[in-house]
């Protein structure tokens, strides 16, 4: 059996202090969306009955697929010791489906990431990271892998193991709220990928979803805050139905689950470890990309579907 850790979204924010800075900045991501043949549509709408504040949403999209979605707007907030108000100007972007196993689309949304980084970077424009999906794509039937949260949050509910689900090819690990799906620092779930992107092979994906206040809060310690965070959960390949079950008896027994208790259960017998390394040369690679003088693009890249592992 083999997996691999990818990263499937990335969303990164622009701030700006003039409406101008802004718009040039934008002007030029969608020149890079357009040039690389990708159709964009855009619409209005205020913040809110009551504000003066515009925000403006573009979808980038090809072959009937959106590749990347974002959006232009502004805020404005007191300083704390001045007591006067600032208006930032932003534009927020985010690749979604960044490895949907589609050759072309991956390879396109992949590289568009990596020009407009290289864009930024070159020019020595600051952007900041708001939101990752991280995920272990698991080449097995999905109803072979077990996804538990071991390291439980005392303010999140969460799933039982053998609590029945919404749906038949999806598990969700926290137990949230409609109204708070966007405002959670962070959520995972297990699902079923190939039916999902209808793929020919057997293919299950645990993604964990890292989103704005996350990084709001961890953003001095990214790296150690993102190994915390997915080592809250244990993902396991578990080739043989009563195995899991016994495993999914044990943890619905405790309570509290121990460092004593995973070891006593025998979690670590099973389980599939996310590839920091690789993650982090992702996360570096998009902060360090550069354009070349020769042709104005990015210099090369290694994906992260490259790092395969076996068990």
């Amino acid at each position: 059996m083999k997996y691999q850790t990818v990263v499937d979204t990335v969303a990164i924010q622009i701030d700006s202090v003039s409406i101008n800075g802004r718009d040039m900045i934008l002007q030029e991501i969608l020149s890079l969306l357009f040039s690389n043949g990708m159709y964009v549509t855009s619409h209005d709408y205020p913040v809110s009955v009551h504000s003066n504040f515009l925000i403006r949403e573009y979808q980038a999209v090809a072959n009937n697929v959106v590749v990347a979605s974002m959006r232009s707007g502004s805020y404005s907030h007191k300083n704390i010791q001045t007591k006067r108000t600032i208006t930032t100007y932003y534009i927020a972007l985010e690749f979604a489906g960044l490895v949907r196993y589609n050759e072309k689309l991956d390879k396109l949304a992949n590289e568009t990431l990596l020009v407009v980084c290289a864009y930024l970077n070159t020019r020595h424009i600051s952007f900041k990271i708001t939101g990752l999906d991280i995920a272990l794509d698991i080449f097995t039937d999905y109803n072979k892998v077990l996804a538990l949260c071991t390291k439980k949050s005392p303010t999140t509910a969460y799933y039982g193991a053998n609590e029945t689900q919404t749906f038949i090819s999806t598990t969700y690990i926290e137990k949230i709220p409609q109204n708070k799906q966007e405002s959670v620092v962070q959520k995972a779930y297990l699902y079923d990928k190939a039916i999902k992107e209808n793929l020919t092979y057997k293919l299950t994906r645990f993604e964990v979803k890292l989103q704005s206040l996350f990084f709001a809060k961890n953003r001095l310690n990214l790296f150690a805050s993102l190994i915390k965070a997915l080592n809250k959960y244990h993902v396991m390949y578990v080739s043989k139905a009563k195995e899991k079950q016994k495993l999914m008896d044990a943890y619905d027994r405790c309570s509290v689950m121990r460092q004593r208790d995973i070891k006593r259960i025998g979690f670590d017998n099973y389980r599939c470890f996310f590839d920091m390394t690789a993650i982090a040369g992702f996360i570096n690679q998009f902060y360090t990309v550069q354009e070349t003088k020769e042709n104005n693009f990015f210099t090369p890249h290694t994906t992260l579907r490259n790092n395969i592992s076996t068990s």
